[in-house]
């Protein structure tokens, strides 16, 4: 009988110890914050998670596109290291000049690059003009993030 009430106590010690980690590791996570938040606050949460998570499934897309194409796995992993620095340098020179020629303007530029890119990607299957493409159609979320700082 003795055991029984010493694994009762055990169990209840443990759920409050674990309920405590849980309550702690969700409010150092930001989770808490957003739950007390207004609803516009978890719309942009929620649409940046969207967001993010249409570019990470782009990513997925593009290797399976270059692996359709028959290019080699070194090759795409090539095109997706210069892809990544030059979408950073040129998001970087663009974010310079944001201020200069004004964010609208400097979108409508992205917003162009991107829809080039695209159309260069529809028709076109060379490894080095794709390259040149996804460089400077400057697919990347940093772009946009970037330009509204």
């Amino acid at each position: 009988m003795k055991c029984r009430g010493t694994f009762a106590l055990f169990k209840r010690s443990f759920l409050a110890m674990f309920f405590r980690f849980l309550s702690k590791a969700l409010e150092e996570v930001g989770l808490v914050s957003l739950w007390r938040s207004p609803l516009d606050t978890k719309l942009l949460c929620f649409q940046r998670f969207v967001r993010l998570f249409g570019y990470g499934s782009s990513t997925l897309i593009l290797v399976s596109y270059l692996s359709a194409l028959e290019i080699s796995k070194s090759r795409i992993g090539l095109f997706m290291t210069l892809t990544l620095i030059g979408d950073t340098l040129l998001s970087f020179i663009l974010t310079i000049f944001a201020d200069a020629l004004g964010r609208r303007a400097i979108l409508l530029l992205g917003a162009v690059l991107m829809t080039v890119s695209g159309v260069v990607f529809a028709l076109v299957g060379n490894y080095w003009i794709l390259l040149v493409a996804a460089i400077v159609g400057v697919i990347s979320p940093r772009f946009v993030r970037y330009t509204w700082l």
